[in-house]
């Protein structure tokens, strides 16, 4: 009997990617997808636990779905809290992210697709929720993606994303490298891009080399995601963080050094407990020495059960949104100032999707976001060369050429 299926996706791409499978093992079974939980017969949320105010809502929410609909499945990091989940919604169906298989569809109607590599993390940070929910590594095999893979390619997925906690963790349980994993993805014929997750610098320093050489692809943007979170050491090793100072900047400079023009995201979390102020101007220094294009910035939230929460030294929360501010300030100046660099140049760029006020949404080989004035569905998936007229200091401003 065919049954209407509603989904939300909270949280990280990883979290999205898996929900986004379980929906697709749905709708190959014969159900179908609405837009509107009171319509539907089923509801699917995937669930994200990283903050406190986080998983709040997400108990919220799970409260609102089972008040409209028959049936509530819910996936993602808050599957571990059974028995509370079962006060809010008593007959949910809960589907944990081993239990999802990695699907396969003959028509992914999107421009942009999402496959999880793996699920759990070698680390063992002290403020980190996730580790508690997810467990250990756990790398889907080789097969399995690439043959989801070259099924997002043939049905015109044009930007793949490989997302997990640490994606360059990726096959140490298994006996495998993120490297060799997207070796084999590029035996796929056509045009589309590669988004490569988060890397944690400890992992991706033991395969850095075979990294930078894979990513001269074309087919893979210049991109890196990965985490500072501290510009102390000695706070980098309260929160179970296995690399150094030294170590963060050495990969940005590798990999600057191979690609120019490489996008860098990094992450914070100022007011970890113990932070001093002058640990945190410390922090300031590297985001000043290493203008990451994109910054991430957490003000440290104690979670119960994680090692960081009976800590001594928590900063107090003033503090915390002054040292956020601080560190905002400065990243919008830097920010601003890349980007007004590449005003006036004639740039690849391909459009995703479409975006607010009438205008489409493009990236360039460099994971730059061009906004395009006008809409076109005509354009969704095509590559354009565009010329860059301004900027602000999240995107660049561009026409057609």
């Amino acid at each position: 009997m065919q049954m209407k299926l509603y989904v939300e996706a909270f949280g990280c791409t990883m979290n999205q990617g898996e929900t986004e499978m379980l929906m697709e093992d749905y709708i190959a079974r014969g159900h179908r997808r609405v837009h509107d939980p009171k319509q539907a017969d089923i509801a699917i949320i995937g669930t994200c636990v990283v903050i406190g105010k986080t998983e709040e809502r997400m108990k919220r929410r799970i409260a609102e779905l089972d008040r409209s609909c028959n049936h509530l499945i819910i996936t993602g990091c808050l599957t571990k809290q059974k028995d509370e989940i079962q006060c809010i919604s008593p007959g949910a169906e809960i589907v944990y992210h081993e239990d999802i298989p990695m699907t396969t569809v003959d028509d992914y109607d999107a421009t942009i697709g999402t496959i999880p590599i793996s699920s759990g993390c070698t680390g063992d940070c002290a403020y980190c929720i996730t580790n508690l929910v997810r467990g250990e590594l756990r790398s889907r095999p080789v097969v399995d993606i690439h043959n989801r893979f070259k099924a997002m390619v043939s049905s015109g997925v044009k930007e793949i994303r490989l997302s997990c906690q640490d994606t360059a963790s990726y096959g140490l349980d298994i006996g495998e490298s993120l490297p060799t994993l997207i070796h084999h993805l590029l035996e796929t014929g056509g045009e589309y891009r590669i988004r490569i997750g988060m890397m944690n610098p400890d992992t991706m320093l033991e395969i850095a080399d075979d990294l930078i050489e894979v990513m001269e692809d074309e087919h893979i943007y210049r991109f890196i995601h990965i985490p500072l979170q501290s510009g102390e050491n000695r706070i980098l090793e309260m929160m179970n963080r296995r690399y150094t100072v030294r170590d963060f900047i050495g990969l940005v400079d590798r990999s600057r050094e191979a690609f120019p023009d490489i996008t860098i995201s990094t992450d914070v979390i100022v007011g970890f407990p113990g932070e001093s102020e002058e640990d945190f101007e410390k922090t300031i220094k590297i985001i000043s020495r290493v203008k990451p294009d994109i910054l991430n910035i957490t003000r440290f939230s104690s979670r119960p059960g994680t090692e960081a929460a009976p800590m001594e030294g928590h900063v107090h929360s003033r503090e915390k949104k002054k040292r956020s501010k601080k560190l905002t300030a400065l990243h919008s100046d830097i920010s601003r100032g890349k980007n007004k660099k590449y005003k006036g140049r004639h740039m690849r760029a391909l459009v995703l999707e479409e975006g607010k006020d009438n205008s489409m949404v493009a990236r360039t080989d460099n994971y730059k976001v061009v906004v395009l004035k006008g809409s076109s569905e005509d354009l969704l998936g095509k590559w354009i060369d565009v010329q860059i007229l301004s900027s602000s200091e999240v995107y660049l401003l561009g026409d057609r050429i």
